[in-house]
């Protein structure tokens, strides 16, 4: 298996996050492998070039084959993933809010969950891109073709506001902010930055906020399988592992030991994180 995370071009780092790689040729003759995938806050243009694959909807029962290409606002409930024998993914995680600024489109208006054909809302080079990425003879080279389709659309990315600077500090300190001192530093009322905030994330602040502190602990639980609970909800700042447990069954549907179950069959760790 192949993993890495690419650091874009500096013109580029406003607004996007990281370019990750990731590759696994799987047995064909086993049953196709179901990866549980936690709730990440970070919106993402994403491509198969390979082989599709399948999300199951665990809300609300759908599964779905995704297009070769698509975009996700924001997802904010588990889903499993089915994976291909022969899996690719090369995918773009936007710095927060970073979406909204290339589209120009409120991420409250996408709906959560929802894998979107980005040839709906980009140009119709994007899908000569898929191609490209195919045809790549490595890795380094996937990752150049991607940034240097990013910028291609600098121009289009629309002018930062104070905000925009704001809200990289809910993932850096863990979504445990206060949500008036992140209205005051930029430079809105309450009420602005709240709407300001559904505009470019999505969710409300809070929100968002718990979903950060969620998804942190689910990430450090599938790293450290031997961790406790509690000291998983200690470390992320739940009051105790009550609160951890009560998020936990919003956000998933489950308890935490049937997700540990369900990780533990996975062949190999899709290495979730949050940007930094």
């Amino acid at each position: 298996m192949f993993f890495k995370k690419y650091q874009p071009h500096v013109a580029l780092r406003e607004f996007v996050n990281n370019i990750m790689i990731q590759q696994a040729d799987l047995d064909p003759s086993t049953p196709r492998h179901v990866f549980p995938m936690p709730p990440l806050q970070e919106q993402v243009m994403i491509f198969y070039p390979y082989d599709p694959v399948a999300v199951e909807h665990l809300s609300d029962n759908r599964k779905i084959e995704t297009k070769q290409n698509i975009i996700v606002a924001r997802r904010i409930n588990r889903v499993n993933l089915h994976i291909s024998y022969h899996h690719l993914i090369v995918q773009v995680g936007f710095q927060p809010g970073g979406l909204y600024r290339l589209l120009g489109i409120p991420m409250c208006e996408l709906e959560a969950d929802e894998g979107y054909d980005s040839t709906s809302l980009f140009d119709k080079e994007i899908k000569f891109i898929t191609e490209e990425l195919n045809e790549a003879s490595s890795f380094e080279n996937m990752a150049a073709i991607v940034e240097r389709y990013l910028l291609t659309k600098l121009d289009c990315f629309r002018a930062a506001l104070p905000i925009d600077s704001v809200l990289p500090e809910f993932i850096k300190k863990g979504g445990l902010i206060n949500i008036d001192e992140m209205a005051s530093e930029s430079c809105v009322s309450l009420r602005q930055f709240e709407r300001l905030f559904q505009q470019r994330i999505g969710v409300a602040p809070k929100f968002y906020a718990r979903l950060i502190r969620f998804t942190k602990a689910w990430v450090y639980k599938e790293g450290h399988p031997k961790e406790s609970w509690t000291g998983i909800a200690h470390q992320f700042g739940y009051f105790d592992q009550m609160h951890l447990i009560r998020d936990f069954k919003e956000f998933t549907g489950v308890a935490p030991s049937i997700i540990v179950n369900e990780l533990s069959k996975t062949p190999y760790s899709l290495n979730h994180k949050l940007p930094d």
